[in-house]
């Protein structure tokens, strides 16, 4: 009995702590985000950061500016990391939404949900937006021209930040990529995340996280993690064979950090990439496939196969050279937009005063 006693004393004498964390008066202000997760045709996840632990925590959102429905956190307990998944939403529609923590609000932000196999999707790839060097500058005039685009979905290709375990590059990353707020985001690992647990903690990704298969509207997409400790791996090896031999979307494209075929100064080709993995994408006729670590922008085509290093995001560039599978090749910041529809691939790689410098068109 006494044992009982004393444990529901420290309970009770834990509840004012609480009360305190949640009601001392100071607004808990929005670290980052608030930043979309994991888009399907009927739900949406939604996630954020507070500087201080949070008791209420919600997101408020709706078809139209007015929201008028609200999704709780289930979380009862103070925490500065938050998420919520919305779910009995349409699919092809774009929803509002603002977030709640305890006394404060932010901005009214925007999302679409997964559009069907039949609709028409605008998406933009892009990586190495590590900017530490510049203090993020350059970063944030990419990002903003992203922004502008108002795609449905962002995808990085790796290099998000300059290291992985440091905490305060990734507040820095969420601040100058103000787009978060409006379009679901997927990256991948590069060397620089460094296997952080910072990146699992902040990325909702489907499957393991480490690679993952997305489909919306006519693409599949499948990111890889070419990173050391899992690019020999028979898992990741086998689960891409079953993606490839299951896929039903008229285009696939595929996305890792390590290009097999790149003329940049600084890296160049993934000689392991030609050997393990070209021989898969070759065989199934891949429609794309989308890399970075090479600060620079290089199109190439090599049997049939295009592929794309998209890593002039804000980290400092590299020059570029030109090799004979070389289609086009510039050391520019710059990002890739796609408009695909179930026919009709356009593709248009973009400076960040919007001029376009290269683009093509796949169609099936």
């Amino acid at each position: 009995m006494g044992q009982i006693f004393r444990f529901t004393t420290i309970i009770v004498g834990f509840l004012p702590l609480l009360v305190i964390l949640s009601t001392s008066g100071v607004h808990a202000e929005i670290l980052i985000g608030p930043y979309l997760q994991h888009s399907d045709l009927d739900s949406m996840t939604i996630s954020w950061k507070t500087a201080m632990p949070t008791t209420q925590n919600e997101v408020r959102w709706g078809g139209s500016p007015v929201l008028g429905n609200s999704s709780v956190e289930k979380n009862i307990f103070p925490a500065s990391f938050h998420s919520v998944k919305i779910k009995g939403l349409q699919a092809n529609q774009m929803y509002f939404y603002s977030v709640v923590s305890d006394e404060t609000e932010s901005p009214l932000y925007s999302f679409w949900t997964a559009f069907e196999q039949t609709e028409t999707i605008r998406f933009v790839m892009y990586g190495d937006t590590r900017g530490g060097w510049d203090n993020w500058q350059h970063t944030l005039l990419v990002s903003q021209a992203i922004e502008k685009e108002n795609p449905a979905v962002v995808f990085n290709t790796g290099d998000l930040v300059d290291e992985g375990k440091n905490a305060t590059d990734w507040i820095d990353f969420f601040t100058a990529s103000p787009y978060l707020h409006n379009s679901t985001f997927y990256p991948v690992l590069g060397n620089h995340e460094n296997n952080s647990r910072l990146y699992f903690s902040y990325f909702s990704l489907p499957f393991n996280e480490r690679w993952y298969s997305y489909e919306n509207g006519p693409v599949h997409f499948i990111a890889l993690d070419s990173n050391l400790r899992s690019r020999f791996r028979f898992a990741q090896y086998f689960w891409l064979l079953y993606e490839l031999q299951n896929s039903r979307q008229p285009f696939t494209i595929i996305l890792f950090h390590h290009p097999p075929f790149s003329s940049g100064s600084e890296h160049g080709n993934s000689s392991w990439v030609q050997r393990f993995w070209v021989p898969i994408f070759e065989q199934y006729q891949i429609d794309l496939v989308i890399n970075g670590h090479d600060h620079d922008y290089e199109r190439s085509i090599v049997h049939g196969i295009t592929y794309i290093v998209t890593g002039g995001g804000g980290a400092p560039l590299y020059d570029v050279g030109h090799s004979p599978w070389t289609i086009y090749s510039e050391k520019t910041y710059h990002y890739c937009l796609f408009t695909v529809n179930s026919t009709i691939l356009t593709f248009e790689a973009k400076k960040p005063d919007g001029a376009v410098f290269d683009s093509f068109i796949l169609t099936k």
